[in-house]
């Protein structure tokens, strides 16, 4: 992910981009907007910005699908929104409202941030709101992954 900020991405085309990673296939632009609940227009221009940035590769009519660069970003998105819900629940958030409003702040936070915070909070394996994958460069360490951690 070098020259990853973190703010590629408006917050709601990085929620786009999550939902499809989830999905781990081809998913239609309608199923995108259902889930959203949004008009399937609104969901088809930011999937056309998406793609012109290289993320996905959509096919009209037909729908979308993560590229190899979509996939690594979105997992970083993953775990930037695992390690913030985890913060937020070190401080007194029950898990479901910990990451209800790690959605709303997450995007505030750049790459650089979220690896001194996975850093700072030893690794961590878990959050409330799922496991948190590591990237092979986890944290920019030359080390690598840290030993237990699960690659990206």
């Amino acid at each position: 992910m070098q020259g990853i900020t973190g703010q590629e991405l408006s917050s709601k085309k990085a929620e786009y981009l999550k939902y499809i990673h989830a999905q781990d296939n081809l998913v239609k632009t309608t199923e995108i907007a259902a889930h959203f609940s949004v008009a399937p227009s609104t969901v088809t221009k930011a999937l056309t910005e998406i793609a012109k940035a290289g993320y996905i590769k959509h096919t009209p009519y037909h729908g979308v699908r993560l590229t190899p660069t979509g996939a690594e970003y979105a997992r970083f998105l993953i775990r930037r929104h695992r390690l913030v819900a985890l913060v937020l629940s070190r401080h007194g958030l029950e898990p479901e409202e910990a990451c209800r409003e790690a959605g709303k702040i997450e995007q505030c936070f750049s790459k650089d941030l979220t690896d001194r915070m996975c850093t700072s909070l030893g690794h961590p394996m878990m959050s409330v709101c799922g496991e948190i994958e590591h990237d092979h460069r986890c944290c920019g360490s030359p080390g690598g992954t840290p030993p237990g951690a699960r690659e990206i």
